[in-house]
């Protein structure tokens, strides 16, 4: 059977985010839907086909498969990392480094973007294409001499020049074309995250700990008066931190000027890791429980997560 259904963040990083692994219930804040609710981790941050391929000779799953090669390896070094409260093996931290690579190269928001983005250019094209007869008549004469049109094809163009004005039509990027842009991103973003310096922190023993979300790589500007006032910065740009949640135990965060450093957090600080990670959030956030600690900039002191949606970010109109 061709696996269909397929996770974006993987199933075996949001276990280190649930209270009980045999078995496994994430606490999830739904922020477009406005409510709480227990799921497993199975029912989260997936979509259908998500890492489907078009390739002759492959299975449309093998991409799929082949990356769950990849998550049982991820799956031992997540767990070897949570029982030594360290990210010092040098191994177990680049499969981690490739998680995080993974999730920032390939997620839902970013396929958003870059559908619209082609969708917006490929309607200019036709725009321009069709802008006189004698432009359009050029274009089908190069397009039928490349063979990319039949001879006999309807190219009329008041009909071509009326639909595109109409507008009803909707132009999709296939799967393929997402899946070899990730990849060539992957092969150049994942050097900038090797090569920043890590501060792992722990989260008391029994606390509620850290949280994740269905966009757990949180990049911003290490001077917090510039967040949200600069444009969103780049992963090779200094002056800027990575945080990553790695499960409800530890967290991490890497820029190119700290020295490397492990040590324990307290509440304010799992707090403001926390808020920073709903702030990165596309759509959910997942916890062990609806106790956890999290703080804004707006907030008079730290408030539980099963407070979130009557925060007052809530009410404020858009800006």
């Amino acid at each position: 059977m061709i696996a269909r259904r397929h996770h974006y963040v993987p199933q075996c990083y949001l276990k280190g985010f649930v209270e009980n692994r045999d078995k496994p219930m994430l606490f999830v804040v739904d922020l477009k839907e406005r409510r709480y609710f227990e799921t497993a981790p199975a029912n989260v941050a997936a979509e259908r086909d998500f890492h489907t391929i078009d390739v002759e000779g492959q299975a449309p799953d093998a991409l799929e498969n082949a990356l769950s090669e990849f998550e049982t390896a991820l799956d031992q070094a997540l767990r070897r990392i949570v029982a030594a409260r360290s990210i010092a093996d040098a191994n177990d931290r680049a499969l981690v480094f490739e998680l995080i690579c993974s999730m920032a190269t390939k997620n839902p928001r970013l396929r958003r973007n870059f559908s619209e983005f082609q969708a917006h250019a490929a309607k200019v094209v036709m725009e321009l294409a069709t802008s006189t007869p004698e432009l359009w008549a050029a274009q089908v004469r190069q397009a039928q001499k490349d063979g990319f049109l039949a001879p006999d094809a309807d190219v009329d163009y008041v009909k071509m020049r009326d639909f595109v004005e109409r507008g009803e039509y909707k132009i999709e990027t296939p799967t393929m074309l997402h899946l070899q842009v990730e990849l060539q991103t992957f092969n150049k973003l994942l050097p900038l995250i090797a090569d920043r310096k890590w501060m792992l922190f722990r989260a008391p023993p029994g606390s509620a700990g850290f949280i994740t979300s269905d966009h757990p790589m949180c990049l911003m500007w290490t001077n917090p008066a510039e967040r949200g006032v600069l444009p969103p910065p780049g992963l090779g740009l200094t002056d800027t931190q990575l945080l990553f949640p790695i499960a409800h135990e530890l967290a991490m965060i890497g820029a190119f000027e700290l020295d490397e450093e492990e040590r324990d957090a307290d509440e304010l600080l799992m707090a403001q890791i926390n808020g920073s990670i709903f702030l990165h959030s596309t759509r959910q956030v997942y916890a062990r429980h609806g106790s956890f600690p999290y703080i804004l900039k707006h907030n008079a002191g730290i408030r539980r997560g099963d407070q979130l949606l009557d925060d007052e970010c809530f009410s404020r109109p858009a800006q």
